[in-house]
């Protein structure tokens, strides 16, 4: 369910309430409780602008806004909410990292040949990590305090049965997604992996147009797999999104209006939108999306998000927008782990700083943390920024 209009803000009004009270049990100062509040509303207006999001998405009892959030109300979402409190307004207790997401590639198995392939090295017929590997990885940041998973590959629906375990495996209070090109995504399979905890599937559609889909993945059976996952997942109670990656050739205001009114025929309340980088399959090529290009990109994200007139479109998920403005989030707010366990700041600025399995991976992500992005400043240094501008 879509939730837009006068129900979406007063939605907005009482979870700003529940995190208030989240607010002053961890902090027993209401005045500190106001403060972190005020602070966490400037940073999105200043984001966003004096406009706020109109949109949400109503999945299993639970409202979500992005993939990388974890759904309001739950564990999950307090966990995630008192990492990011904690930067603004340091808890009184010690935090060695903040990571909240852990996208984690369980295989290095794929049918497809994608043009945009962040593994595409890392692509093998044999499996690098056993399970018990991977169960040990999930472990060990699920005890960090990450809270949002994404399963990806690979295609992570190729290791069908070791996916199931790590759900029912995983301790509680951690929200899963599934980063899936829709391969074999059938009802029982859909059954099978919400009742063993998945939160939600986000499936792959790089174009409206099937045969053009269906040459960017490099399979001719792609574009019906989109479409089966897509109606298997709903009809499993899963939450369901699309995933777009918006190239050069495919950006443009009409392109990008008829894949969302195409989503949104087909039921989709939530789209991710990636920008190429040359990383990959795309290593080397002259892909990336340029500043004029990338302005059309965001003018549009604001557009659906904040105009009533867009009320009806899926909501757009373009976390690149909000780095350009907040700060990298890669080996700060979330890790990349590929397929062969190391680790990563994102899957699109890949760079091993160590082993997931290497005894004290604290310094891998230390150093991450230190390497900062090519691309954007470090999160943190932007916000520091942000709070002296913004201040309540």
């Amino acid at each position: 369910m879509l939730i837009s209009g006068l129900p979406a803000s007063l939605l907005r009004m009482v979870m700003r309430l529940h995190i208030l009270f989240i607010a002053l049990a961890a902090y027993r100062k209401p005045f500190t409780a106001m403060q972190v509040l005020s602070r966490l509303i400037a940073i999105k207006r200043t984001m966003l602008g004096s406009l706020d999001n109109l949109k949400w998405v109503k999945s299993g009892g639970r409202y979500f806004w992005n993939i990388s959030s974890p759904g309001w109300p739950s564990e999950a979402f307090k966990q995630f909410l008192l990492l990011e409190m904690d930067r603004l307004i340091p808890l009184n207790k010690a935090t060695p990292n903040r990571l909240q997401t852990l996208v984690y590639s369980i295989t290095g198995k794929c049918p497809l040949k994608c043009e945009h392939c962040y593994e595409w090295n890392n692509l093998a017929s044999d499996e690098h990590l056993s399970y018990e590997q991977l169960k040990q990885i999930l472990f060990r940041f699920q005890e960090m305090g990450v809270c949002n998973v994404e399963l990806s590959g690979g295609e992570p629906l190729c290791r069908f049965a070791d996916l199931v375990s790590l759900l029912k495996d995983a301790r509680p209070g951690t929200d899963f997604w599934i980063l899936t090109s829709g391969f074999e995504l059938d009802k029982d399979k859909a059954q099978e992996l919400k009742r063993a905890g998945l939160t939600g599937v986000v499936v792959s559609l790089d174009h409206y147009d099937a045969e053009i889909h269906n040459r960017f993945r490099g399979n001719k059976e792609s574009y019906t797999w989109v479409w089966k996952a897509v109606q298997n997942a709903n009809e499993a109670g899963l939450a369901v999104a699309l995933s777009l990656c918006v190239t050069k050739e495919f950006l443009s205001e009409d392109n990008l209006d008829r894949y969302m009114k195409l989503a949104a025929d087909k039921g989709i309340k939530l789209v991710r939108v990636l920008e190429p980088r040359s990383v990959g399959h795309y290593l080397g090529q002259d892909i990336e999306l340029s500043e004029d290009e990338l302005s059309v990109l965001d003018s549009y994200f604001l557009k659906t998000s904040c105009d009533p007139a867009y009320r009806d479109y899926p909501i757009l998920d373009y976390l690149a927008y909000y780095q350009r403005r907040l700060g990298c989030f890669g080996g700060d707010r979330y890790v990349y782990i590929d397929s062969k366990g190391e680790m990563h700041a994102c899957p699109f600025c890949q760079s091993s700083a160590g082993y997931a399995l290497a005894e004290n991976i604290e310094e891998a992500l230390q150093k991450l943390q230190a390497r900062g992005c090519h691309k954007y400043a470090k999160a943190d240094t932007k916000t520091a920024s942000l709070m002296k501008q913004e201040q309540p």
